[in-house]
């Protein structure tokens, strides 16, 4: 190799260097440190001396290294020290991740990337060096850990809290004791790093990366899975942002959000669906529906629902889903907050059903939407078609939420009856919040009481959701191994929820009238003449 040769390597290493993608640049220059220097300026200062090898042996300032017995030459000898030095770079290089030392300039990196709004490269930096980071930001290291050891144990009392309570020490002794052990621990403690600055570096860098707004923002539009590799690490940051990364998600009808539940509609057993690893989002929180108990998706995504329907309520514009469905029911529902919110839902607590998880998943939310809505039903008479299933969008929202409804209670047919998270304690319209079936039904009470108590709600379409209810009733009532349930759901009707709940005249007496008006036939006639019976005491109970 001779100069001209090494600088057209050094030419072509300029040339390659600047149409790299800039993240890789960021992260060379963060592993880029002293030793990459040295290695640099000893490689370049020997190839260097080896072109000019004849005028330093001239001068006497070679060693005897008789390079001609192993019939090496100079311009070899110089490639070879190129190669050498290029591959100790790149194992070098391979090997470094943010270290300490580095988390300030990864810190003016990221803040860097954030100004400029290059929002994939920086998540793509930070993806990359998590693990890192992650170790920094909990100061996971051997010196640390020891100081945290002697931190705990610093307490002037802990000695005595592993003592057996018969063993008494004279208070004298333990004073001294305790002196002696806080004076102790105190010195060992100092000897020992807390790396503090160096932890709160790594915090800020994930207050950037979670918690501003504007980077979140750009998360979801150039990397909207890299939020899923945040969980696990404990960040602190994590619970808030997650909320807020949601909320986003539910906002854009074109987000992921959105594409995953449009897709996401094949079902592996009963109602339960299908969770294909492609819809990643959904796969994350519901494939394991401990992740979702722990993060708590019902929060953003029913409160934004929520705010979507007041919002159009405090509007002075005509609200669309009080117009005629048209292909609704095909088509817009896939981009309706609200439809996307209510489906969410419903595999969130499917999956929860049969994963045996004991909680309800905040399910209630679900009266709650139907509130909202009944109270926003005006149904706009001149474009509306009075007899059709569902004459607007809202009435196929509230039908959608009733049939989910449904299909949570009637899914304890697929299940086994002995699974924690659908044994009835009771058939009385009381809360069992492990429960999932039972709370449906308290829920689907309460659901029936704003529909059966509003004057926006027309006697047909009251009776069109009666008589899907009731066929579910039926269905569960004839079966022996499914009667209680069946007891508890016609409970949780009559009280319209939860027992404390107690039902109005005007309930009762609606409820008796649309139940009266479905047709019975197919059902068993003593079990509805049993129902009719209970529905008329509930009338006289409530004009009492």
């Amino acid at each position: 190799m001779n100069l001209d040769s090494l600088i057209t390597v050094v030419s072509l290493l300029v040339a390659v260097y600047a149409v790299v993608p800039r993240v890789r640049k960021l992260e060379f220059r963060l592993k880029f440190d002293l030793f990459g220097w040295l290695v640099v300026l000893a490689a370049l200062g020997l190839i260097l001396y080896l072109q000019f090898y004849q005028t330093f042996r001239a001068i006497g300032f070679t060693p005897s290294l008789n390079l001609a017995r192993w019939n090496l030459t100079t311009s070899n000898v110089s490639f070879l020290v190129l190669a050498f030095s290029a591959s100790v770079m790149v194992s070098y290089l391979s090997l470094q991740g943010l270290s300490r030392s580095r988390i300030y300039r990864f810190r003016e990196f990221v803040s860097e990337l954030g100004r400029e709004k290059r929002y994939a490269e920086l998540f793509s930096l930070v993806e990359r060096n998590l693990p890192s980071l992650a170790r920094i930001y909990h100061a996971d290291f051997a010196l640390s850990r020891a100081r945290e050891f002697f931190e705990k144990r610093s307490n002037p009392y802990s000695i005595f809290l592993s003592l057996p309570e018969s063993h008494e020490l004279p208070k004298r002794r333990c004073a001294r004791l305790d002196s002696l052990k806080m004076s102790i621990f105190g010195l060992m403690k100092g000897a020992f790093p807390a790396y503090q600055r160096e932890k709160d570096a790594a915090g800020e860098v994930l207050h950037e990366i979670l918690l501003n707004a504007r980077t979140v923002k750009g998360m979801i539009e150039a990397r909207p899975y890299c939020a899923l590799q945040f969980y696990g690490w404990d960040f602190y940051e994590f619970q808030e942002f997650f909320e807020r990364y949601l909320d986003s998600l539910i906002r854009d009808s074109g987000s992921v959000l959105y594409h995953e539940i449009r897709h996401n509609q094949n079902l592996s057993h009963g109602h339960a669906y299908h969770l294909p690893d492609r819809n990643r989002l959904l796969a994350f929180l519901f494939q394991d529906c401990s992740i979702a108990e722990k993060l708590a998706p019902y929060k953003p995504i029913g409160d934004a629902v929520i705010a979507e329907l007041d919002a159009r309520f405090e509007s002075e514009l005509p609200d669309s889903h009080n117009g005629p469905m048209r292909n609704f029911d095909e088509e817009g529902k896939w981009d309706s907050r609200i439809f996307v919110g209510i489906r969410f839902f419903d595999i969130m607590v499917m999956s929860a059903l049969y994963q045996g998880i004991c909680w309800h998943m905040w399910l209630y939310y679900f009266p709650t939407f139907a509130e909202r809505i009944v109270r926003n039903l005006q149904p706009d008479s001149k474009h509306v078609d009075p007899l059709s299933e569902w004459p607007t969008q809202y009435h196929f929202f509230l039908y959608e939420i009733v049939s989910t409804l449904c299909n949570w209670i009637a899914e304890v047919e697929y299940i086994p009856l002995d699974q924690a998270n659908i044994v009835l304690e009771s058939t009385s319209a009381t809360h069992e919040n492990g429960n999932i079936p039972k709370s449906a039904m308290l829920a689907l009470g309460r659901v029936f009481k704003e529909v059966h108590t509003s004057d926006a709600v027309d006697d047909r379409f009251r009776i069109y959701l009666t008589e899907v209810v009731f066929r579910r009733y039926f269905d569960l009532h004839v079966r022996n191994d499914f009667r209680l349930y069946s007891e508890a759901l016609l409970n949780a009707l009559r009280n319209g929820g939860y027992s404390m709940s107690r039902a109005s005249m005007e309930y009762s007496a609606s409820l008796l009238d649309s139940f009266n008006r479905i047709d019975l036939i197919p059902f068993d006639s003593d079990a509805c003449a049993d129902v009719r019976a209970m529905l008329e005491q509930d009338v006289e109970s409530a004009g009492a």
